[in-house]
Formats: structure tokens, sequence, C-alpha cells
């Protein structure tokens, strides 16, 4: 078990691997203090930024077993199985092919993409045009609609985790990020996701989150939430105020399975015979249009004003940079911002044929190579990330007791 990572700490200027495991020699041992000491300087930041992306939740899947949280892979198959034959048929007069990325297999065989947000991006095209007959633009209107709702399920999946260890790397990461200083801004979490996972996360903790809703029914969305903070009201007093340690604000950039929109606004759900229309930014070329909107742009608002402060940090995980308007911010925030930490943690971040943006990679590991020791690049696993992070916070007497208790309710099911 290893991990590759790149500073500008390393002499080589190239990606060095780092055995995980206690086999490490004097060599290996120099590498795993250049990776904690680079981890420090994000914990140790006034203001720490987690951007997450469905790597992140990918980390629920079993190796070789069954899927839980869906690669955008797996929404293409999802899709696909729903009518194969309407499937093929709407690649075919969107001409898909034309515009998919190709390459050839080790037989000379050439491979063709399953790109959902490309598919629904032509979709959307032929739709605007009208260019097709009045048959194929109905068909064309309810493959996609059925591909949204598929999407929405398939996406729904938290509920299907019984086993409390499948939480571990969830909730290590908000334990350890999540508690702040009092000198130090709540954790702030940026999420594309659309699953529940950090909600339930934080459930698990006992940590509390601020998500842009308000706490009473219908639970309607009004960002001024993120402007309010909670105090201990038993340990304050006239003259000063006692925030509670273990808040956190949550933005989901691109919407939430839980979110719908009626009449009346946009609210959480809470059942699901409730009426509304999904609130998520589908895959598609239109997502950069609809991120204009509002809850979407209060979201994105909040993160290019949070990542212009001095003294921040961001840790983007599991994020491949294939978000324009997300990576147009973070490369102005390093030309404009020299107190900037950026940390990247992904799967193949250094694979040439990987999934990570190229032109950001490029831009990345030219910056690290002359000098920028402000970016650290880390090939990882969410998993094998977050059991690398220095766990430096005391559990409270409160916690401990939320342990014991949580501890007796898994034994009693």
């Amino acid at each position: 078990m290893s991990i590759k990572f790149l500073s500008s700490d390393i002499s080589s200027k190239e990606p060095v691997e780092l055995d995980l495991t206690d086999q490490q020699d004097d060599e290996q041992k120099k590498y795993q203090v250049l990776l904690h000491k680079s981890l420090n300087q994000i914990l140790d930041a006034e203001n720490i930024i987690i951007l997450a992306g469905s790597g992140t939740s990918l980390t629920f899947n079993i190796p070789n077993g069954d899927k839980v949280a869906p690669s955008m892979t797996d929404l293409w198959h999802a899709c696909y199985t729903m009518d194969e034959k309407i499937f093929d048929d709407i690649k075919s007069y969107t001409k898909y092919d034309d515009f998919a990325e190709k390459w050839k297999d080790e037989n000379g065989n050439e491979c063709i993409a399953h790109d959902i947000e490309l598919l629904l991006s032509r979709c959307d095209t032929f739709l605007s045009l009208k260019s097709l007959s009045e048959r194929r633009l109905k068909q064309l209107e309810n493959f996609v609609k059925n591909a949204k709702n598929k999407i929405l399920e398939e996406t729904d999946f938290t509920n299907k985790i019984k086993s409390h260890k499948d939480w571990e790397y969830h909730n290590k990461l908000l334990r350890v990020l999540g508690k702040r200083q009092p000198k130090q801004k709540r954790l702030k979490i940026f999420t594309t996701n659309y699953d529940l996972a950090f909600e339930t996360s934080a459930s698990n903790i006992g940590m509390i989150v601020i998500d842009g809703f308000e706490y009473s029914q219908p639970y309607q969305f009004n960002p001024i939430w993120f402007h309010y903070d909670i105090v201990h009201r038993v340990q304050s007093n006239d003259k000063t105020s006692t925030y509670l340690p273990n808040v956190l604000h949550l933005y989901k950039i691109h919407g939430s399975v839980d979110w719908v929109k009626t009449e009346q606004g946009i609210h959480k759900r809470i059942s699901n015979e409730q009426i509304g229309e999904p609130v998520i930014i589908y895959p598609s070329s239109n997502k950069y249009q609809t991120s204009y909107e509002s809850p979407y742009l209060d979201m994105i608002s909040s993160f290019l004003e949070a990542i212009q402060k001095p003294k921040t940090a961001i840790l983007c995980l599991g994020f491949g940079f294939n978000d324009k308007h997300i990576n147009n911010a973070i490369t102005m925030a390093l030309r404009t911002n020299p107190e900037l930490l950026l940390m990247i943690s992904t799967r193949s971040l250094f694979n040439e044929e990987g999934s990570f943006n190229k032109e950001i990679r490029k831009l990345l590991i030219e910056s690290v190579k002359a000098g920028d020791s402000r970016i650290t690049l880390i090939d990882s696993s969410f998993a094998d990330f977050v059991q690398q992070l220095p766990d430096r916070n005391k559990a409270t007497p409160e916690e401990n007791i939320f342990k014991i208790f949580q501890k007796i309710m898994i034994e009693d099911k």
C-alpha cells in the first residue's frame, strides 16, 4: 500500500512513492516527514476549505464487491439499461461518437468513452436547436427526464450503507478538520456530490451542519444562515460568547438529493412523497448556466469569497478538476492570493491516461517544479489520505459520552 506525492520540498522535483506499511527505510521516513509537514500546514491554517468530489464517495464501494456509490461510468450504464434500444438511437442521432474521446486498446480495437455528461450535453444541444423530427424530439425529452431521475435515484445511496465501520474515513476527516481552535474559522466543505455522505457523517460524530437551510420545518433555504453561528449559552456570560467547537459549514455546489423546489421556495425533502422539482445541476454542459441561479449562485459566490481570504488552505479531495467555473476560481486564487495553500489528493493524479484534468495537472506540476511551496499534490485514494491525517484533537467529555451511547446503540441492533 503506497501513495505518491509531489511538493517543492522534494529535491528531485518528481513525484515520490511513499510506502504506507511499517517497512519504511530512511529515505521513506524522510518523505513521511515531508508529507506530515504539508498536512500540519493545512491544519494550522486560519481558514480550511475542503473541496470534495466524487472520489470521496467512491470510498464506500467494496473492492471487487458491490458498488454503493456510482461513478460517472456507472451512471452511464444505469441510463443505458433503462432502454438499450432508445439509448443507442439517441447516441446515433445526437452524433455522440463524433465528439466522444477515443483510444485504441491493446488489440488495436477502437474504444469510445462512456461519458454521460457529454451525452446529456448533446441531448441539450439538439433540444435547443429543435433540428430533429417531432417524434425524435419527444423521445429525446423523455430520455433526458428519465435519465435525470435515474441519476438522482443512483446517487441517493447513503441509506444503503449499513456498517458503521464504512463511515470511518468520513468520520475521521470531519473529526480532525472540523474541530477548530477559537482563533480559527469554521471548517467549510464545498462538494459537487449530490449524496448525503457529509451530513450523515456529521451526525455520526455529533457535529452540527450549517447548510443554508432553516432549522424548522419546512426547512427552507436561506443563505443568511451561513452568517450565523452557535454559542454555548451555559458557558457564556454577558461579555463573552463561547462558540461550540463542533460546527461546520456545508455548501453543496451542484445541489442535493434531498432538495426540492416548490412554489414556496427551495426546501429539504421530508419524505419521498413530497412533491417538488429536484434541485440538482445534472451533468451536462448546461451546468455552467444553471450555476448562476440560486441556490447554486449562493454556493459558488461563497466559494469565490472564501478562497480569496488570507491564511486560507484549500484541500481538494477526490476532485478531478473537470468543472471549469471551479477551476478558474482556484487558478485565479493561486495567482492573486500569496497566502493560499493548495493540497490536492485524488486517485491517478499523476496518470496521464486518468480522468484528472490534463491542463490543470500540467499547470500544477510545473508550478511545483518552479518552486511554488504553496502546492502539494498527492496521488492517493480518499481512505489512504485520511489515514495520514494527524489527529491532534483531544476528545471532550461530551464527545466521550456520545461515543459510549453510540456504541451501546450499535451493539443493541
